[in-house]
């Protein structure tokens, strides 16, 4: 009796006998689309096109499994030895594993880009199943890894942004309006003129906010991003007239929808404050 294994699509198992898949593992790894069952794709005349077309031409190589052949508990292989049914806890419909691609593309474009890669090479070695599966299941986990560290890097996104809301907060209580003392204004230029932004508006990156002689152009403005009364360096950057007036006038959708840009600001602020604490002191004389 040929052996069954599974493969696993974000954890969801897809069993496999021979040459054979189980499309009722497939839907429902596709998370059970109604009206897409295995049943229901095979009445589809697109389906009995394709099923005649592969009767007819299919190739040595991948001639389908002969009826019944090992394979206990199959109550119904049809004809043409493409479908075959099964009762019991290994039961499903289960399909030879061309026409289980075709199925998958029926099923949702996800999917079908996973199958078309990942069962696709599965299928195609069968000669060394247990390399294979140790080959899948490294791509299973760096794909978990990959989402993971998709996560974290939101996680904490989130948690600096909270964390600068919250000193925001305290520093409202101040209330009043302060202007960016000179340091400020000078760290905030040097960034700008420094790459990606040299001398743009690093808001809408495309006006100029800085003359050759690296000087804030007329109408350029050192923006309060969170409150008029915070003026340290996190607080605010140099946006162009356009964006000024934007970002006072639009309310704070305005601001959040910039929350990207100006975190990117402040991320080249953050490398260079950090390279003018690590910079070597002059040596005395």
């Amino acid at each position: 009796m040929t052996p069954i294994d599974s493969l696993s699509y974000q954890g969801m198992p897809i069993r496999r006998r021979g040459t054979m898949l189980n499309l009722t593992d497939m839907w429902q790894a596709a998370d059970r689309p109604a009206n897409r069952r295995p049943s229901d794709w095979l009445l589809l005349e697109e389906t009995r096109r394709f099923r005649a077309h592969a009767g007819i031409h299919w190739t040595e190589l991948d001639e389908p499994v002969a009826a019944n052949a090992g394979h206990t508990g199959i109550w119904h292989l049809d004809t043409d030895g493409f479908i075959a049914t099964v009762r019991g806890h290994q039961g499903g419909t289960w399909g030879h594993w061309p026409l289980a691609l075709a199925y998958a593309r029926h099923l949702a474009p996800a999917f079908h880009r996973w199958c078309d890669t990942t069962l696709r090479a599965a299928m195609e070695r069968p000669e060394d199943p247990l390399a294979t599966s140790i080959e899948l299941m490294a791509q299973q986990i760096a794909q978990h890894f990959q989402r993971l560290h998709h996560r974290l890097d939101i996680l904490d996104r989130h948690a600096a942004d909270l964390m600068l809301l919250q000193l925001s907060a305290r520093d409202l209580l101040v209330g009043e309006r302060r202007r960016f003392s000179e340091e400020t204004r000078t760290i905030i230029v040097k960034v700008t003129a420094a790459e990606p932004f040299l001398g743009q508006c690093p808001c809408c990156g495309i006006a100029p906010v800085l003359t050759l002689a690296r000087q804030p152009i007329p109408g350029a403005e050192f923006d309060h991003v969170f409150h008029r009364g915070l003026n340290r360096p996190e607080h605010g950057w140099l946006v162009c007239p356009a964006c000024h007036a934007e970002l006072t006038y639009g309310g704070y959708l305005a601001r959040f929808a910039r929350i990207p840009e100006f975190r990117a600001f402040q991320a080249k602020v953050l490398a260079y404050r950090r390279r003018g604490r690590h910079r070597p002191s002059a040596p005395a004389l």
